[in-house]
């Protein structure tokens, strides 16, 4: 009898199938489409992780040669500052310009290695307890130059005293995202940056005057890969947007977007500053 009991159960198991029992009413041989779906699904899942290792691999070599390139950049921009004899304006000029450039490209290859990172569930934050307001100072102001290229002029307000557990390298890079997203679709015009808080959450609130947004692109631009239909502007990957919410989420925060075509758009991330 056990041995019936136990041959019984066998034939009821998903999947386990025996000629001329019940169970053999629902099991079926995969059809040729069947089959071929479930082999693309499996190569597209290779491919992936080929891509992602690539990404991460090609992130490192276009970082780790111009990281000594920064600093001797650096280096001769401070030792310019400290000379008795004045630099000629249109050197230190060039050399503020060489800087900026440099970091703009090690920024592309951090934005390669925060893809592969995001994609393969690797992103890892390190909190500390930092000052945001003194942050969202430095950073923001940190970009101005880039803002002025751009014909935008940054004005900033920000709330003194607020702090929080964060990673900082995380913030700042959701600081400049945002902020290089108006300054880029900005339409040359001022740029609003305003930063508070009240104890339990803090908010950066950011605006621009420039090409703005339909609603069928704001759902879409926090996608990966994604960039605004009707902009004609050049560069960047598509996945700044993507990048800064991902890390926001890591952060338990927030991040929306109100907009609309001709009239600016306003970005908005909310952060904790409670644990609770």
């Amino acid at each position: 009898m056990r041995v019936v009991r136990d041959q019984a159960r066998q034939e009821e198991q998903p999947g386990h199938c025996r000629p001329g029992t019940r169970a053999d009413q629902n099991c079926h041989s995969p059809t040729p489409r069947e089959a071929a779906l479930e082999t693309e699904l499996i190569e597209a899942k290779a491919q992936l992780r080929a891509r992602d290792e690539f990404l991460a691999i090609a992130a490192h070599e276009l970082r780790n040669p111009m990281t000594p390139i920064a600093a001797w950049v650096e280096l001769l921009i401070a030792q310019a500052g400290r000379r008795s004899s004045p630099i000629p304006p249109e050197i230190l000029k060039g050399l503020e310009r060489l800087e900026y450039l440099v970091h703009a490209y090690l920024r592309r290859a951090t934005t390669l290695l925060d893809v592969s990172r995001i994609s393969t569930g690797n992103l890892q934050l390190t909190p500390a307890e930092i000052n945001l307001s003194s942050l969202v100072q430095e950073t923001v102001s940190a970009m101005t130059p880039a803002a002025e290229t751009a014909g935008c002029a940054l004005h900033f307000t920000v709330q003194d005293g607020v702090s929080g557990s964060f990673d900082r390298t995380a913030v700042e890079q959701v600081i400049e995202n945002i902020v290089s997203n108006a300054i880029r679709y900005g339409a040359g015009r001022p740029i609003s940056i305003a930063f508070t808080g009240d104890g339990n959450s803090a908010w950066l609130v950011v605006t621009d005057q420039g090409i703005g947004i339909s609603k069928a692109d704001q759902v879409r631009i926090f996608e990966q890969f994604q960039r605004v239909a009707d902009n004609n502007t050049t560069g960047g990957f598509g996945v700044g947007l993507w990048i800064t919410k991902q890390l926001v989420l890591a952060m338990r925060g927030s991040i929306s977007v109100s907009s609309k075509p001709g009239a600016g758009s306003t970005f908005t991330v909310t952060l904790p500053l409670t644990t609770d």
